[in-house]
């Protein structure tokens, strides 16, 4: 989509906000640790590029995270927050990382990309041939016998990545080995090429033959080049390789700007003219002389019907040419009707004439499915049926021979021909044939036998599955096949179908007995979302070949796939509290059964939705990393090393000897050693022989199977086949031994007397519960698989309570099942009810479990969520939470209606507090009722883990940010695997929140948010934005074995750019599915509701139901997503029951039409309506024709540009704004597309605690503890001990020298009388990352940086004075007026003189100044005037802040924006000295060059400066 310019911007762009986060150092650590060396914006110390001023202005980021940081990782702490900086954005300065595709071009001109052109060889093509092609067919390629066009992936210095590239045979010339274009005018034609050999050259020739432009690099042999040239004249141009042949990768063609001229009148432009209509191959092409341009009509549309006058396609040019070219590919053989349209805005348009043509559809290549030698010279032939073949010819070829040895013709799509020699191998060919047309044959080689040989067939079916990433080679008769699902098609899903390819053969249940043997060598597979996996199978039913719809059957399969199973030191158990073990891939067995056919009937009639019957269990089949005890694992090797699995065992496997036997007992599955011998054997039985005769009761399938991304070839295949009745006699059943499952399910911990205690058991019997003193509250029979809640009262402190489990002797938990015991249960369940008094719970990164949780002495988080209690607030100070365990909002621990508990930053705080996970576990799970959550981060998350999990009822997250997860962002589903619906999560509100750039290895699972497969009523997204996020931004799906989940509505919400993630350096990786709002699942209903939200420039569906069928959308614009922007579909459900109303699709990169699959009972007009503009694949209209248009629009619709140009932000009050981009004009119908509006975030009053008597004093040296941004009034000034402070300051320095895991340490100091920061503190953090604070109270703060003293002179400076009065109205009232007549406050820092290192302040201006503009001014008390030191945009909490050099008398205004000011404050502080030049001196001190000049008005010429020189820096 971008040409080199835009390659370059973006570029420029992270080169620029590197070099800003680099210099500007600190803001990670606190709100009062900013190197800010000039107490101007930042935004002057980037970069010296007057543009970049303004970008960055925009994003109102006053200053950077600190440190060396790389963009765009998160592991830095944000920085102090305005609440215009974009969303998805470079975590460190969360500043919008332009769009970079891998394929870039110049999207305002014409583009030819090899990368659009099918693959082939020489001698494909014929001299002469042509093709049109690139935008709006605007290129000719002019073809030679030898011309190949070459899948060729390679990266050029300005960053585009190709494809393919055309690799022409010889020089160019206008009928061969060319690519032509007429221009109109002055062009620039920039080529991307590459030398076949040295020295070789690429020409342009114009239409004479004559030579215009020839390239001049002498490139060496495969060089890369990229050539510019710019054309003067209009006309036809051929492109090519100058004396011999080159190679063409891509060509742009942007013609230069027009002299206006008038065009003609439109009543004298002739109608356009169909002049030709012909087949061409798959095609019918399409030629009509029209003229278009400025002599003519804007673009021609043409229309091709069929002979019931329905549209078949059509196909837009805008080209300016007179002769066009079109291509359409009917679906069958008839006659077909072009017709043509001229269009010219504000014009009636001009109808053409009709053309007629008879397409014959041309037959495709049939697929052999089998060819099997049946013994006595005969081979059966099996291939797929040829859509209007009215008959085959078969054939059979013996090995090194010409002439055919044996053909026959068939009606049907199976063949024998006999007759053919024992022990020759024969290549068999079908050709399709319809009259006198023929197919190229399909083909299979089969070696003639004696014997009768078994028939193996291939069949890929199933969900997400296609033909062309799916297949086998060879023969199963042979001893060796290989079997393949690749392309990240296919899945395994134990609860429900699977998709795969199946490589099998037909048993006769009847007759037959089998065992079924074999090596499993794995060549490939692709880590994912554990849906992957190969093996061994046993079916009743195979689904047709290229069906990729949900196909129901009963199987077992001995496979390699995700694993879990619980290990309790000595083998596999079903008691769940042993130790769990996770295998990425492991082996095992499923077994999948109770499907009938009848259930098959009702699902595709729509009576059901899945067997009622049916039942899944996995079994493992290797425990190689039980040893290693709970965790995740992997056994599998040869994995894409592009995603390596978590957990790797030594020696991964890469081959396996596996066994199906089905005898009169059941079913065994094996796995086995070289030797044959049982490593592990699992049994099912099934003694009335019918577990796999359900749907076809005649055959029972067995063969190997592969699914996504999975490629094994088997070989040492043996199959051996026994008659029942010699077979051994049917083994008794045995009895199957089940656990006792005995599970309290609440927390050992309460915040309230009132506390539920839910038991849970799989067994039925006598439940009894006693309190301490033995009393019984609770005795009743409990039926098994149920949950019983006893409500009890508790008292402070410890509460005991007994609960015995009497179990029924008689339970039996299914047939031929057994509990393990019957004997009774004891559980003494302690539970902790403890709370604090105050109001507000403090929570900091070193908080420890046993603190009070006041300000001073705050507590861990994880202590804080046990123990909060209705109304209280727990207060997050901000820096980075370093966590390795989940933080958990256990169930029960709740807030009320009326006082929810809230977690949220502390308002103090200069920046967003962040619980980094660091990878090692799931983020956050909040059970919990009525809790508020606002102001955080949560990121990196382990991979397949989410970053937080809503599981409670509800709950709001507001101005929640989730990034670099290893799983979904944000997602709602239940807690834990026993509850029911009623338990599912319900009403929470998703408010005002971001996730962005979250990903699992596998690009499979992350989406930005989600609430899918166990989901209540009532949830709702609101004002949320997810973006770049590796699979989708939401995902709503619901599985059948579970059913439908609530209804879930989406309001006001923002999905872009899903599907793909940005690497460390902004450039995007392209990850997986990629849709904006993908909204069902499995055909299940869900009623969700998408009303007032945008989708744009997602990897695939803009609005998807993803087979939902009565999804609603309402006044939602869906923008140049890169497949559907509205998909209305189900796969599986018979009637459909679709909403929409006010849907605006637009685009302008592709052409791909909307999808609608309206079934049944549905009215088309609830979809269909004059209130909806789809896209039709060249123009969105609505059912009256009327037309969208880019004048729809407020801006360019260009995505590069608008997320280049300050992207998706916030408001100050929560809510999205998205800058100009896709807002609609007064044009616009109302109700038709999305204005951004919604709910605003919470406005959260804190209410101070009162100190205490006791209260203890702040501590001093709280490592990465950052504290509050003031300090407030303390009732008797607080002084400083600075020995102490010095002391501690070395330890601290000590500490993190000695634990590189410390980034930075800030300590913070309460002083309300003077402030002498004396020379051995500032010698003492000289050079480190430490930042000493001294908090004065009323929200002013000051604060040196250990980094900012790196290079200082600290010999002659004895005591530094900080004392701040805040009392001091110094400045004269008249000069205050003249500045303002709203001054926040005015501060006298006591000395007037230079402080001779860099000091910030830190001045609190309120929360209802956020997103305001504070100024600090100095008083010149010489001249009697204000002058300008700089300005900062007001966080969220109200902070703002300023770097000074030296004391005196100060004024902070607020204003709604940035001043103009000419009088700034200027202290000459730089002597120019040799060498100097104004940049080196403008970037060594972080200035742009312009900003440099500024401040020094006495320079008149920038390229005459002197040495001794004084320069203003300040």
């Amino acid at each position: 989509m971008f040409g080199s310019k835009g390659r370059k911007e973006r570029k420029r762009l992270i080169a620029l906000l590197l070099a800003g986060t680099m210099v500007l150092s600190g803001m990670g650590i606190s709100p009062i640790s900013v190197q800010a060396e000039e107490t101007a914006t930042a935004v002057e110390q980037v970069q010296e590029t007057e543009p970049v001023e303004t970008i960055v202005e925009e994003q109102g980021e006053e200053t950077v995270s600190g440190g060396d940081i790389e963009v765009p990782e998160v592991e830095e702490t944000e920085v102090l927050e305005t609440e215009e900086i974009s969303e998805v954005a470079v975590q460190a300065a969360e500043v919008t990382v332009p769009v970079v595709q891998n394929t870039s071009g110049n999207s305002d001109g014409y583009v030819l990309d090899a990368a659009e052109l099918a693959t082939f060889g020489a001698d494909t093509k014929k001299d002469g041939d042509e093709e049109t092609a690139g935008t709006d067919k605007y290129f000719t390629i002019h073809y030679s016998a030898g011309t190949k066009v070459e899948a060729k992936e390679k990266e050029f210095t300005d960053g585009y990545k190709s494809v393919n590239r055309i690799n022409f045979a010889g020089a160019v010339k206008k009928t061969q080995n060319s690519i032509s274009f007429t221009t109109t005018g002055k062009a620039k034609v920039k080529v991307y090429w590459g030398a076949a050999d040295a020295n070789r050259e690429m020409a342009i020739i114009n239409d004479s033959g004559k030579t215009i432009a020839v390239t001049e690099v002498k490139p060496a042999k495969d060089q890369l080049c990229c050539w510019e040239v710019t054309l003067d004249d209009a006309g036809t141009y051929y492109l090519g390789g100058s004396e011999k042949k080159n190679y063409i990768f891509r060509v742009e063609v942007t013609e230069g700007e027009q002299e206006e001229i008038s065009r003609a009148d439109w009543s004298t432009v002739d109608a356009p003219e169909i002049t030709e209509v012909k087949q061409s191959g798959e095609k019918i092409d399409i030629t009509v002389k029209a003229v278009v341009g400025n002599d003519g009509a804007d673009k021609i549309v043409v229309t091709l019907q069929n002979e019931e006058n329905t549209e078949v396609g059509n196909v837009t040019s805008s080209a300016k040419k007179d002769k066009h070219t079109v291509s359409i590919t009917p679906d069958k053989s008839g006659t077909y009707t072009a017709s043509v349209v001229a269009t010219r805005e504000g014009e009636t348009d001009k109808a053409g004439n009709n053309m007629e043509v008879y397409f014959s559809l041309p037959l495709a290549t049939p697929v052999i499915s089998s060819a099997t030698s049946k013994g006595n010279g005969a081979v059966e032939v099996v291939w797929s049926a040829v859509k209007e073949a009215t008959g085959y010819a078969v054939t059979a070829t013996a090995e090194g021979e010409n002439e055919v040895s044996k053909a026959v013709t068939a009606d049907e799509t199976t063949a024998l021909l006999e007759g053919l020699t024992v022990g020759k191998t024969y290549t068999i060919s079908v050709v399709a044939v319809r009259g006198e047309n023929k197919t190229n044959p399909g083909t299979a080689t089969v070696t003639v036998t004696a014997e009768a040989q078994r028939v193996w067939s291939k069949s890929t079916y199933g969900s997400s599955t296609d033909s062309k990433n799916n297949g086998v080679i060879g023969n199963a008769n042979d001893g060796k096949v290989t079997v393949y699902s690749e392309g990240g098609k296919g899945k395994i899903v134990p609860g429900s179908t699977d998709g795969l390819t199946f490589y099998y053969t037909a048993i006769d249940p009847e007759t037959e007995n089998f065992t079924l043997t074999a090596d499993i060598h794995v060549d490939s597979w692709t880590l994912s979302n554990g849906q992957e996996g190969f093996g061994m199978m046993a079916a009743d039913a195979v689904g047709l070949n290229g069906d990729g719809t949900a196909f129901w059957n009963n199987t077992y399969q001995a496979i390699a796939t995700k694993i879990e199973y619980y290990w309790d030191g000595e083998d596999v158990t079903t008691d769940s509290s042993a130790g769990k073990i996770s295998m990425k891939l492991g082996l095992g067995a499923i077994s999948k059964l109770g499907v009938t056919a009848e259930d098959v009937a009702g699902i595709k009639n729509g009576t059901i939705t899945m067997p009622a019957g049916y039942v899944s269990k996995t079994t493992t089949l290797e425990t190689g990393a039980a040893a290693k005890g709970p965790g995740t694992y992997n056994l599998v090797g040869n994995w894409n090393k592009k995603a390596e699995p978590t957990g790797n065992l030594e020696n991964p496997l890469t081959d396996f000897r596996l066994q199906i036997q089905r005898n009169n007992t059941g079913y065994y599955l094996r796995y086995l050693d070289k030797d044959n011998k049982v490593i592990k054997e699992i049994r099912y039985y099934d003694l009335e022989r019918t577990s796999l005769t359900q749907i076809d009761k005649d055959n029972i399938y067995v063969g190997f199977f592969a699914s996504r991304n999975a490629r094994i070839t088997v070989s040492n295949i043996e199959l051996k086949t026994i008659n029942p009745a010699d077979d051994e006699k049917a083994e008794e059943r045995e009895i199957e031994y089940v656990y006792p499952i005995n599970t309290i399910e609440s927390p050992a911990f309460s915040n309230s007397a009132d506390y539920n205690l839910v038991y849970y058991g799989n067994a039925d019997g006598t439940l009894v519960v006693k309190d301490e003193n033995g009393k019984e509250v609770l005795n009743k029979e409990f039926k098994a698989l149920t949950k019983e809640t006893v409500a009890l009262k508790l008292n402070s402190g410890k509460n005991t309570f007994t609960i015995n489990f009497i179990p029924d002797k008689e339970y039996k938990p299914g047939e031929f099942k057994l509990m393990t015991s019957y004997d009774p249960v004891t559980i003494n369940h302690t539970v902790e009810y403890k709370t604090v008094e105050n109001n507000n719970i403090y929570v900091s990164p070193n908080g420890k479990s046993n603190a009070a949780g006041t300000k001073d002495a705050p507590m861990d988080i994880y202590t804080a969520v046990k123990i909060a209690a209705p109304g209280q607030k727990i207060l997050i100070k901000e820096g980075t939470y370093n966590l390795s365990s989940t933080v958990k909002v256990e169930r029960g621990i709740n807030g009320t209606a009326d006082a929810m508990i809230y977690m949220i930053a502390d308002p103090e705080a200069g920046s967003r507090p962040v619980f980094d996970f660091g990878g090692k576990c799931a983020g956050m799970i909040l059970a919990g009722d009525y809790w508020y959550f606002q102001g955080f981060d949560v990121t990196r998350s382990a991979d397949a883990q989410k970053g937080i999990q809503v599981s409670g009822n509800h709950n709001i997250l507001d101005r929640i940010k989730a990034y670099k997860n290893g799983n979904t962002g944000i997602q709602i589903s239940r807690y834990l695997g026993t509850d029911q619906f009623n338990q599912w999560p319900a009403h929470n509100t998703i408010l005002n929140c971001s996730s962005y750039l979250n990903a699992d290895k596998g690009y499979e699972d992350a989406d930005g948010f989600a609430a899918k497969l166990t989901v209540g009523q009532g949830n709702v997204f609101d004002g949320c934005i997810a973006a770049y996020n590796a699979d989708d931004g939401w995902d709503l799906f619901a599985k059948v074995q579970s059913g439908s989940i609530g209804v879930v509505t989406i309001q006001n919400c923002v999905a872009f750019k899903n599907g793909y993630i940005l690497d460390e350096n902004g450039r995007e990786i392209n990850a997986g599915n990629g849709n904006g709002f993908k909204m069902g699942g499995d055909s299940m209903p869900g009623a969700h509701v998408l009303k007032n939200s945008v989708a744009f420039a997602n990897k695939a569906k803009g609005i998807d139901s993803n087979s939902c069928p009565d999804i609603k959308v309402y006044s939602s614009t869906t923008f140049d997503n890169e497949s559907y922007n509205v998909a209305f579909y189900t796969n599986t459900a018979v009637n459909t029951a679709f909403a929409a109303d006010g849907i605006l699709s637009y685009k302008v990169s592709n052409r791909v039409a909307e999808q609608f699959k309206l079934l049944g009972t549905q009215n088309a007009a609830d979809v269909k309506g004059a209130t909806n503009y789809y896209f039709n694949g060249s123009k969105s209209v609505n059912n009256n024709g009327k037309e969208a248009t880019a004048s729809w629009f407020k801006s360019l619709l260009d995505t590069a540009s608008a997320l280049k140009d300050g992207g998706i932000t916030r408001n100050a009050d929560g809510t999205i704004n998205m800058n100009g981009f896709l807002e609609l004009t007064d044009e616009v119908p109302e109700g038709v597309g999305a204005r951004m509006s919604g709910r605003t975030s919470g406005d959260i009053t804190v209410t101070p605690d009162e100190p205490k008597q006791d209260d203890s004093k702040p501590e001093n040296n709280n490592s990465n503890d950052n504290g509050s941004g003031s300090a407030g009034t303390s009732s008797a000034p607080e002084t400083v001990n600075w020995n102490e402070v010095s002391s501690s300051v070395q330890d601290k320095v000590t500490e993190i020298a000695q634990n590189p895991a410390i980034a930075t340490v800030n300590m913070n100091m309460v002083c309300t009388s003077e402030v002498q920061v004396p020379q051995k503190v500032l010698n003492t953090i000289k050079g480190t990352n430490v930042t000493v604070a001294f908090h004065s109270g009323n929200g002013i703060a000051m604060s040196i940086s250990g980094q900012d003293l790196k290079n200082k002179d600290l010999s002659k400076i004895q005591n530094i004075d900080l004392t701040v009065d805040q009392a001091s109205n110094n400045i004269p009232a008249n000069v205050v007026a003249a500045k303002t007549s709203a001054p926040v406050r005015q501060l006298a820092i006591k000395d007037s003189g230079s402080f001779g290192v860099n000091v910030n302040i830190h001045v609190n201006v309120g929360k209802e100044n956020a997103g305001k503009t504070a100024n600090m001014y100095r008083y010149n008390a010489e001249k009697g005037r204000l002058e300008y030191c700089g300005s900062f945009t007001v966080t969220s909490n109200g902070q703002s802040m300023f770097a000074l050099k030296r004391g005196g008398n100060y004024l902070v205004t607020v204003t709604e924006r940035r001043p103009s000011e000419s009088v700034w404050f200027a202290e000459g502080d730089y002597t120019i000295k040799p060498g100097d030049t104004l940049s080196k001196i403008a970037q060594r001190n972080h200035m742009t060059l312009a900003e440099l000049l500024r401040r020094n008005a006495q320079i008149t010429n920038r390229n005459l400066i002197k040495v001794g020189q004084r320069l203003n820096l300040n």
